[in-house]
């Protein structure tokens, strides 16, 4: 028994390094690329325009899509040749019908309301300490203006998201438990985003996410992923003046919530079944991975930079 769990750590510990390493690399070439974008677009609109201020450039980096598609493009290339070898499914799904692709986007709105709970006592403690969430709140639920930035949001991202952390990571880590690969792809999606605002609704909708990536298809998670970002960009275009549509609008999401809540309650035996593991530490052993802990320093600290000095 001691020699098959030593093997079995030396070999997970072989997957979690490797993970690891293909998700640093992935968030270093991203930032280069997208800096490396973005010094040509100043570059390029300071020759354009002499006189654009600062503040100008800053909002017109901020409306451009472009960066962020070629930092993802990259970033993916990455993970697909270190990871790519167990992206495709063995075993074949259930498949999804619009009843339950409509379902999955109540319960993602459900989550979205639901990590409020989570998001406001942060925000609180946050400006106890002196600092602002402001600029992340913005950057997380900000409507896209520009057609790059819309392509990206409901285009590139949940394919790129998708393939990386439902397709990628949550399959490279199946192999030690379907309920440690849910909730591990799942925190890592959330750490990625490198914004404490966007932190807890982004671990939810990544567990949701990755249970209809598991239960369905990888493809089914890609569609409902796009599905939510476009409701989303179409909700942000509502002016603020209808308000008899957004209180139906609130009316929806306090509905969603509960029907998250009630599905959840109703099938919790089913859920800790379903997750449970093969009875090894696989999580500890997660934990004592130094290229993950590496890994996660850095997620850790560039989402505690969302938060600016007031």
């Amino acid at each position: 028994m001691w020699d098959e769990e030593y093997d079995l750590r030396r070999q997970a510990k072989q997957d979690f390094r490797r993970l690891a390493i293909a998700l640093i690399l992935q968030e270093a070439l991203l930032v280069l690329t997208a800096y490396s974008i973005q010094d040509v677009l100043v570059q390029y609109h300071w020759w354009r325009d002499p006189s654009l201020s600062t503040d100008a450039m800053y909002d017109i980096l901020m409306n451009s899509g472009l960066d962020m598609i070629a930092a993802s493009l990259v970033g993916l290339a990455v993970v697909l040749i270190l990871l790519g070898r167990r992206l495709r499914r063995t075993e074949r799904g259930e498949r999804m019908r619009i009843p339950q692709f409509l379902l999955a986007i109540v319960a993602l709105n459900g989550i979205q309301l639901l990590s409020m709970l989570v998001t406001i006592p942060i925000e609180n403690f946050v400006e106890s300490l002196g600092y602002s969430l402001e600029q992340a709140t913005e950057i997380s639920t900000g409507a896209s203006v520009t057609v790059s930035m819309f392509v990206y949001s409901i285009v590139i991202a949940p394919l790129v998201e998708e393939l990386i952390f439902r397709g990628a990571v949550q399959r490279w880590l199946l192999p030690w438990g379907r309920g440690f690969a849910l909730f591990a792809s799942a925190a890592l999606f959330g750490l990625m985003h490198t914004n404490l605002v966007q932190l807890p609704v982004a671990i939810g909708c990544g567990l949701l996410l990755g249970y209809i990536a598991q239960r369905y298809s990888l493809r089914a998670s890609i569609l409902v992923h796009a599905a939510n970002n476009l409701s989303v960009e179409l909700i942000s275009l509502l002016p603020d003046e209808w308000d008899a549509v957004w209180m139906a609008y609130s009316i929806m999401m306090l509905l969603s919530a509960a029907y998250l809540l009630y599905w959840c309650l109703t099938r919790r035996r089913e859920m800790v079944e379903w997750c449970r593991g093969e009875g090894f530490p696989v999580t500890r052993w997660f934990l004592t991975s130094i290229p993950v802990l590496v890994l996660l320093a850095i997620y850790i600290v560039r989402t505690l930079q969302s938060a600016v000095p007031v």
